[in-house]
This record gives C-alpha cells, structure tokens and sequence, in this order.
C-alpha cells in the first residue's frame, strides 16, 4: 500500500508523537511505500519512511493556530508534495494520529481522493470534563477548556462525516464518540498500544526481579492532570502512618518545578521525592519497586507498558484505557482518591505475598500486549480498502 502521514510539528514532544512515527516506519519495514510530510525544522532521520519537508514555522498555544498554518503550508505546496511523491496516481490512505491535521488531511482528502484514517489518541471532551470536575485546572485554564470543548466537539463532527475509517486505543473511548456522533461502528477498529520494538527492547524484558516495596517510580509531566499532586499527597499520608522511608523518582519534564516544589515542603515530604529530569525510564524501571500511575485520564500511556515489559509491577487510576490494560481490581484505583492509593502502596509494603500477587498480574497483563501493532493498523487499511475498491 502508499500511505501519506502528515507530522508538521517541529519537535517529538509527546509518547504519541513518538509512536506515530515509529508506526510509519514499522509499516515502511513491511513493504509499504511511506510518505510523511514533515516540518523540515524537525530533527528527525527516517530509517525507512520518506520524508516531504515543508518549512513551518509556528509557536505553541499562538495564534494563529499551528493545524491552520500546518493546512496552508500543505495548500501552498500542493504542487511540491505531489511531485516528491512521483505524481502518483494512487494513494491508498491518508494516516493521521490526533486532530492536529484534522485540517490538512480533509484538505489532502478532497484534492486528492483518498480516504483518510484518523487514529484518535485522546477523549479531549472527556479528559476537559474530569480535569474541571477533579481539580486538575487552573482558573485560567479551566475557563479556556469550557471554549474548547465547543471545538472539540466541531472536530469530533468533522471526524465523524470525512474519516472512512478510525481507531481508538480502547473500547470505552469508541463507544462515547460513537454515542456523541452517530459515526458508524463497523467502521472502527480499537487497536491498543503493544509491547515491542524499537521500544521495549530485549535487553529490559523483566529486568525487575524486586522483592519488596522500598522505591517508587513516576513518570510523566508535573502537572495536575496525570495526578502528580495526588501521589505527592499520598506519600504524605504514607509518611503518616510511619513509612518515611519510601523513596520515589520524579522522571519527566522538570521545567518550572518552583511551585511543586513548595507544595512537597508544605507536604514535608522532601526526603521522600528525588527529581531525575527526562531520563529514559528503563532503566529506572528495571530497579524500582513499583510505577505508581496516578492520571486523571489517559487513553493508552505507554509509560505502562513500559513498565510491564521491564517486569515493574503498576498500579494506575480506573479511568480512560487503564481498565483495558490493566484490567485486573487489584491494580487500579479511584482517580483521585488520596487514601486508596496510599493503602495500595502500604498492602504492597505490608505483605509480600500481596506484592508478589501484584507483579504475577502484571505479567499476566504483559503477555496480552505482546502483538504485532503495525500488523493491526495494516490489516485494517487492506480490508477498508477492499470494501472501498471491490
């Protein structure tokens, strides 16, 4: 098959950035003709997709808006792409992840015409909801989310009437956009995130062979809406009820750490927090007792399967795609619920027999994400495909 990705922003933030692209290049390795157009200030080397640079220049959270300057620089360039792609005469699918390119892949769609696939990496009308409800806003940005979700929702309309076919991470995502957009369910396919390369790499599978519960790990950004000041407060109530001695790691982003900082002094809990920056998590992984993952919503983090491909057990919020990779009672708990968390990790510390029931069922978790994930996204284009064409 050709397949046109779209990946104009100038830099891999994100899990999702980064496992897009390593998608296009797994389906490059399989026999695909792959054409990403890219931001050429972007630093990336493809191994086996073809890049189409296009110079954008754009600043975050600015106006205008980067999914309007991303459309109008592909507009403006119509001409270039098609003749880097060999002015071809079929292109089977337009592949994008998140609604950033919503804009540029219904545009490519309708001059071009080819069906477009939309690869959802987030319920942004869900995530705005729990984050007011939970707390996880400043006043400035709940307010903000209020007008955005109007937005939010003009997308899932516009996702609804030009996407041929979709993907969610998990059921429960699927079925709300079915249930707010009428979109068709047979025209959808969930496809989780897996465990394999080139991420997960041979050399950290079940690296983890701790015993007991001494160190935690946390990974991810500092903000409210992954739950980082819950865990903070739950390792002040640790420290309560005499376990001190805990230890947890800080992996992620560490800009603008001054105010979190004040709140571990408020909490008393200095000892108890080690910042480490953004690291690469195996390795810290591979010796913690346990990821404890404390989000208000996420669809599918692979901050978690990372975890159960090191063998590092986890316990994560009942909310979003955690219940789908987790799946079992005893490694999820309430979003937000300070006390729960804090008993897990004391259960945990209290009786090893309870931990080593804990780090069986991750296992258990990590063998149902051990599949081929560019083989689902490919099979899913050939059978739309079929029905498109035959």
């Amino acid at each position: 098959m050709t397949i046109l990705g779209i990946f104009l922003i100038n830099e891999i933030r994100t899990g999702g950035d980064r496992r897009y692209l390593e998608l296009l290049e797994l389906l490059a390795e399989r026999g695909n003709r792959i054409f990403v157009i890219m931001n050429i200030f972007l630093n990336y080397t493809p191994k086996h997709l073809t890049q189409i640079k296009l110079p954008v220049k754009y600043v975050r959270h600015r106006f205008p808006p980067a999914s309007f300057l991303f459309c109008e620089s592909i507009k403006k360039n119509l001409a270039f792409i098609k003749n880097k792609m060999g002015n071809m005469q079929k292109i089977d699918f337009i592949h994008i992840h998140g609604d950033i390119y919503l804009k540029s892949a219904i545009f490519l769609k309708k001059v071009l015409q080819v069906p477009l696939f939309y690869a959802s990496r987030c319920n942004d009308v869900d995530r705005a909801r729990i984050l007011r409800a939970k707390g996880g806003l400043s006043l400035k940005e709940y307010l903000f989310s209020l007008v955005y979700e109007l937005v939010n929702r003009s997308r899932e309309r516009q996702i609804a009437r030009f996407a041929d076919l979709a993907t969610f991470q998990n059921a429960i995502d699927r079925d709300i956009f079915v249930k707010r957009t009428k979109y068709r369910i047979e025209k959808i396919i969930v496809i989780p995130g897996n465990i394999g390369l080139p991420r997960c790499k041979p050399k950290w599978e079940n690296k983890n062979t701790s015993e007991k519960v001494q160190t935690l790990v946390y990974i991810g950004s500092l903000s409210p809406s992954k739950g980082f000041l819950d865990l903070l407060k739950a390792l002040a109530e640790l420290k309560e009820r005499g376990f001190g001695g805990l230890r947890c790691y800080i992996l992620g982003r560490t800009e603008n750490t001054g105010q979190t900082k004040r709140f571990i002094e408020t909490l008393n809990i200095q000892e108890m927090v080690t910042f480490e920056g953004f690291q690469d998590p195996f390795p810290y992984l591979a010796r913690c007792d346990m990821l404890v993952y404390p989000t208000l919503y996420d669809a599918y983090p692979d901050t978690a399967l990372e975890a159960l491909h090191t063998g590092c057990p986890v316990i994560g919020s009942r909310v979003g795609g955690l219940p789908d990779l987790l799946k079992y009672p005893e490694l999820l708990f309430e979003t937000g619920d300070i006390q729960e968390i804090a008993d897990r990790i004391e259960k945990c510390i209290r009786e090893p027999k309870f931990y080593q029931c804990i780090r069986r069922l991750c296992a258990a978790r990590t063998e149902a994400h051990h599949f081929d994930w560019a083989a689902q996204f490919e099979m899913a284009m050939k059978i739309k495909n079929r029905e498109l064409y035959c």
